[in-house]
């Protein structure tokens, strides 16, 4: 019988700013929160397993087939917001930096090197014989190319505008402005909407998202549409210490909790990417069965579309906020692994603020509608949901708002269905989750004006709150940093145009002979250092 092995990391620890690997010194560090205190978790004695050092060759014949919840956006780079396609592009695509799973902190990739020419002009070096997989070796002029293509790509606006420009210095070497400091650079370099891609396939028209190349551990080999896509093995990628073990990757798309759980069992899927909850004391009391867990960056909650009525009345939107029992809403849609929240923002970032929220108050949700002659039957919407755990969460919404009299249905479309809709502003309502490496990157996503049609599904237009987030990202030292967090999450609280609803802990379940050494906090996976045990 095989030991179980149980994996949490606080998540404090995760949150610890990591170092650059530069050429000369006088770049400024990409800035990550300081740790703060994780909040205690409702979970067992972690045993924290001995990882084995991974075979030099492929495993042949052998691949790993993963089962997740819901259907990628995209398999282009830049054409989305979503994190479970993100997961996907890790596979295929490659930025100038990547996240470390320890600490999240952004670590050259791409770039074998970094010159700091300023505080906004940085010179990199590619590492050399970097191969994309149509067989072209990359280039600068490829970079550069890939850099300005992308940022004709809305989905991912946010991460474009820490770039001013770029430019080839020569073959190998380029230079990025950010055009005054920046915080968010090197962050945004190692974002899918910044990964590079062949200039001369860009210049050709080629359709990335039939046929995405790019220059990852492994090769993207086909797509079935709300069933399946299966990536294959680059036996000639650049990063020889982290080329795939396995020679495939084949994601199965299995909606339904229960199904997932009898896959895994069953031998059918070797990893379970969202676990469900309710079977996780079977799935850990099963010996060849590994469950992992850690607290998470995964913030939930629900979005008010502030361009519309009746959400454009700060007392609805208060209303409403008071009106919902987080403590239910966790338990019915996760089993109640996770942590309520009421704040704006993710509370484990420093300089979160905790002023101007408000509570479970049903009471007095009814009592200040009645103050400001406001008819709660009048005041239904739509909530749009995506998947079993969001839905789960709707309908506790659903009962909470009736108690108040506010009446609401519940919609249930695919993830890509309901980004396409949060992104054109097409909806009234809906339950979401985000995932993020540090404040700013939330802050922007959420709160900045200038991310209507991307990530602000909210719709939230303060100017004063917009500026505030532009100040955070443009003060690189992160204790001037703290006050302008703390004043634009009051005002965010204050505002209630996003209601939060939770932070999520991160579970993940395979067979116990594979062996999973890279999980990060913000729920990032690197499967080319998977691998199976014997």
């Amino acid at each position: 019988m095989k030991t179980k092995k149980i994996l949490s990391l606080m998540l404090a620890g995760a949150l610890i700013a990591g170092t650059i690997s530069a050429c000369t010194p006088a770049a400024p560090a990409p800035v990550v929160p300081e740790a703060a205190p994780a909040q205690q978790v409702p979970t067992p004695t972690p045993v924290v397993p001995q990882v084995p050092e991974p075979p030099p060759e492929a495993q042949v014949g052998r691949g790993v087939t993963l089962a997740i919840m819901t259907e990628a956006a995209s398999v282009q780079p830049a054409r989305h917001g979503q994190l479970v396609a993100h997961w996907k592009q890790n596979l295929s695509h490659n930025g100038i930096f990547r996240v470390w799973h320890e600490d999240l902190s952004p670590v050259l990739d791409l770039a074998e090197s970094m010159v700091a020419i300023s505080d906004t002009v940085f010179e990199f070096t590619l590492r050399p014989n970097i191969m994309f997989h149509n067989g072209e070796i990359m280039t600068a002029y490829d970079v550069v190319a890939g850099l300005y293509y992308n940022r004709t790509s809305p989905e991912s606006i946010n991460v474009h505008r820490s770039m001013y420009s770029a430019e080839v210095v020569s073959r190998y070497v380029f230079r990025i402005d950010s055009g005054e400091p920046n915080a968010m650079l090197f962050f945004d370099l190692a974002h899918h909407g910044n990964f590079i891609q062949p200039r001369s396939l860009i210049e050709a028209g080629h359709d990335f998202s039939r046929y995405p190349v790019g220059s990852g551990p492994f090769e993207f080999e086909e797509w079935n549409l709300g069933t399946s896509l299966k990536f294959t093995r680059f036996a000639d990628y650049f990063d020889r210490d982290r080329v795939a073990q396995v020679e495939y990757i084949l994601w199965r798309i299995i909606p339904e909790g229960a199904s997932r759980t009898i896959a895994l069992e069953a031998g059918e899927v070797d990893y379970i990417v969202d676990v469900p909850l309710p079977d996780l004391a079977r799935l850990q009391a099963d010996p060849n069965i590994t469950v992992i867990y850690r607290p998470g960056t995964m913030h939930a909650g629900l979005h008010l579309n502030n361009e519309r009525p009746p959400f454009d009345n700060i007392h609805v939107r208060h209303a409403i906020d008071m009106a919902l029992d987080r403590d239910s809403m966790l338990l019915a849609s996760l089993d109640g692994h996770g942590i309520p929240i009421w704040t704006s923002a993710p509370p484990m970032f420093p300089g979160v603020s905790s002023e101007g929220i408000r509570s479970f108050d049903p009471e007095g949700a009814r009592a200040l509608l009645a103050e400001h002659n406001l008819d709660p039957a009048t005041l239904g919407f739509e909530m749009l949901v995506s998947d079993e755990i969001t839905r789960r969460r709707a309908e506790v919404a659903q009962a909470n708002l009736a108690d108040i009299g506010i009446p609401t249905t519940i919609t249930q479309m695919d993830s890509a269905t309901w980004l396409s809709h949060a992104g054109a502003g097409d909806f009234e309502a809906g339950f979401g989750s985000v995932t993020s490496s540090n404040i700013m990157a939330f802050m922007r996503m959420f709160f900045y004006s200038g991310s209507i049609g991307a990530m602000n599904w909210s719709r939230i237009d303060i100017p004063e709150l917009s500026e505030l987030v532009l100040q955070s990202i443009n003060t690189p030292d992160p204790d001037a940093r703290l006050p302008i967090v703390e004043q634009a999450t009051r005002m965010a609280n204050e505002h209630a145009g996003f209601i939060s609803t939770n932070m999520n802990i991160l579970f993940r379940a395979f067979n116990s002979d594979l062996v999973v050494p890279e999980l990060a906090p913000n729920g990032m996976m690197y499967l080319n250092m998977v691998h199976w045990a014997d």
